[in-house]
Order: structure tokens, then sequence, then C-alpha cells
């Protein structure tokens, strides 16, 4: 058995696994893998198992991983009260719902990693402030040791508590571009505009797939 896997630090530094599945002209699978002999010689490919969770969304209503099923989307991590990155990703993730918001195969998904204070009536308003008027993006509230837990595992991100950063939380910018089979297909710079740029014009080939 071969294990192939991102090592980064959970910071997306060197990519050292991904597979075209259809040509030159589709994204990548990005993420860990596992390959495995097969009887007629070759190898067959499994993908990370996705954990199983049940929080709640800015509505008060579940989110769990089916939630997504049949979707293309969008990852982050932030706290409302950041006081430093998640303005720029803020800024941009908006750039990108004015784009696709209204697509109905399309999710953008911001992780809180501040369960204690960004309750779900917190994150309503945030939701508003950021002009979303549907439920193509979600901002999710689950316990913190839990969306740690997923960050890492499922996102290879960086989500946890630090005394010693800015607003008292360390985490990634980093938007995760997955597909309806929850592969990683895409990594951005959530504070580059030029980053953001190219996930606007890649992320119709997943919404074409």
């Amino acid at each position: 058995m071969r294990r192939l896997y991102w090592l980064s630090n959970f910071f997306w530094v060197g990519l050292l696994a991904c597979e075209s599945p259809q040509g030159d002209s589709q994204l990548p699978v990005l993420g860990p893998m596992e390959l495995t002999a097969n009887t007629s010689g070759g190898y067959d490919t499994t993908y990370f198992d996705y954990p199983d969770y049940q929080w709640i969304d800015q509505d008060s209503l579940p989110f769990t991983p089916d939630s997504l099923a049949g979707q293309v989307f969008l990852v982050d991590f932030f706290f409302t009260s950041c006081p430093t990155i998640c303005i720029d990703m803020r800024s941009e993730l908006m750039r990108v719902y004015k784009q696709f918001g209204e697509n109905q195969d399309f999710r953008i998904v911001s992780h809180t990693i501040d369960s204690e204070y960004d309750r779900p009536s917190v994150l309503k308003n945030y939701a508003e402030y950021c002009g979303v008027a549907n439920r193509n993006w979600l901002f999710v509230n689950g316990p913190e040791s839990e969306v740690y837990q997923v960050a890492k595992q499922a996102y290879l991100s960086l989500a946890s508590r630090d005394s010693t950063a800015a607003g008292g939380f360390l985490h990634s910018g980093t938007f995760i571009l997955l597909d309806k089979q929850k592969r990683i297909r895409g990594v951005y710079d959530g504070t580059s505009a030029p980053e953001v740029d190219r996930l606007i014009e890649e992320l119709p080939l997943l919404l074409q797939e």
C-alpha cells in the first residue's frame, strides 16, 4: 500500500499528491489519498473519508456533511471578531458570492473557530453584513475541538486558539475548493485578489463536470 499526502504543516506549502482526473482542462485532485494495488496490476485510489459531525448554521439549522451532497463548495475558517486577515478574506469571499451566489450547485461554507462567541445570532448578523440573501453562503458553528479536527483532517488547514495571536485565534487564510465528491480541487490565498481571480476563473470548471 502506498500513501500519498500533503506535507505542509497545515499551510498548503508543498504538494505531494495530485491527480488530473480528466485531462489538462480539468482541475487536479489534491490532498490525501491511498493507492492500493489491485489484481489487474494497477492501483485503486481511495480518497480521505469525510468525518461525521452535526453542527448548526446561521439560521440555527443542522449542518452535516450531507448538507453539501451534490454541491461544489468553497471552505474557509474565520471568526467574526477577527481583527486581521478575516477582513480581507471577507471582502474576497463577497466577490465570489456576488458572482456565483445564485448558483444552486455551489455553496460557500465559512466555519467559525470561535464557537463560544459566534453563536447563530451573531453569524446571522454577520451574514446580513456580508449581503447574503440566500442559503448559498453558510456560516457554521460547531464545537471548537471538532472544528479544529475537521480543519486539519478534511481540509488540511489550520485553526486553533492561540493567546499570542491577534484576537486570540490562529487560522489559515486559504480558501479550499471541493467538488461534488468532496475532493479538494483547488487551494487559494484568500487574502490575495489575484488568487481569488484565479478561483473565479477555475470554479466554473467544477460546475461543468
